[in-house]
């Protein structure tokens, strides 16, 4: 329940964050008549459901992509509880998947990934580490420039291939997961970014040539990491096993 509601947050994020407009003011409103909508409005899912999909005021249809996030983000925090239970650095793996998903949306929908979501985010991540001593936060530093040094890399030898957002991106995985947690995202996100081009190019729907945001494959593979724990690390990373990962 608690997913639903945020990720009815995360769609006024996603829509107005590329605008530079605030998230919290004016409050949320019919895109074509401009009525301000009431609380019983706004229950994820079950007002999208009540009103049959259309505006109440004024019968405009309300994009699918509301209710979608709210049971998407909603099964995504269940998950993560099911898989790290319910405790106090859980939150950590919430705050990471949050952050991802609102990236991954405005990366999909406007092609930018907005620095409000990564810098100030990356310093957040790495000081969460305090909660396990020095060492989690050394680590956490280590994650934040392997990974975003690491796309940058690939950024430089690709002359484009790569963006500054997706640097970034990765850069604030690091800082959540560490070096090992963020670098297999990124494999995963690599899985699964070239499954999807193959099939769109199966389906004649891209080109070989054209561009395909790689945020939201970051974001599917940071969200699989923090999910799953240590266990998809270690299929990734193999021999991490053997060092007592």
């Amino acid at each position: 329940m608690l997913g639903a509601q945020v990720g009815s947050f995360f769609g006024v994020c996603i829509h107005r964050l590329p605008g530079g407009e605030s998230v919290v003011w004016p409050r949320s409103h019919c895109p074509k008549c401009k009525a301000m909508l009431g609380p019983a409005e706004l229950v994820p899912v079950l007002s999208y459901i009540l009103l049959r999909g259309r505006c109440r005021h004024c019968g405009e249809r309300i994009s699918l992509f509301y209710p979608a996030m709210e049971v998407g983000v909603g099964l995504i925090f269940l998950l993560i509880v099911m898989g790290r239970g319910a405790t106090v650095g859980t939150f950590n793996y919430l705050v990471l998947a949050s952050l991802v998903v609102v990236a991954a949306g405005i990366d999909l929908g406007h092609g930018v990934i907005p620095d409000r979501l990564t810098l100030p985010w990356m310093v957040v991540g790495v000081a969460a580490g305090a909660l396990g001593g020095l060492r989690e936060v050394a680590m956490r530093m280590v994650g934040l420039f392997a990974c975003g040094g690491l796309v940058f890399l690939i950024a430089l030898l690709s002359r484009g291939g790569m963006g500054g957002g997706d640097v970034k991106l990765m850069a604030l995985v690091g800082s959540f997961l560490g070096p090992w947690g963020g670098l297999a995202s990124f494999m995963i996100a690599c899985f699964i970014g070239a499954a999807v081009g193959i099939a769109l190019m199966a389906a004649g729907l891209k080109r070989r040539k054209d561009e395909i945001p790689f945020g939201p494959f970051i974001a599917a593979g940071a969200i699989i990491v923090c999910i799953s724990g240590t266990w998809v690390i270690r299929l990734v990373f193999p021999w991490l096993g053997q060092v007592g990962f």
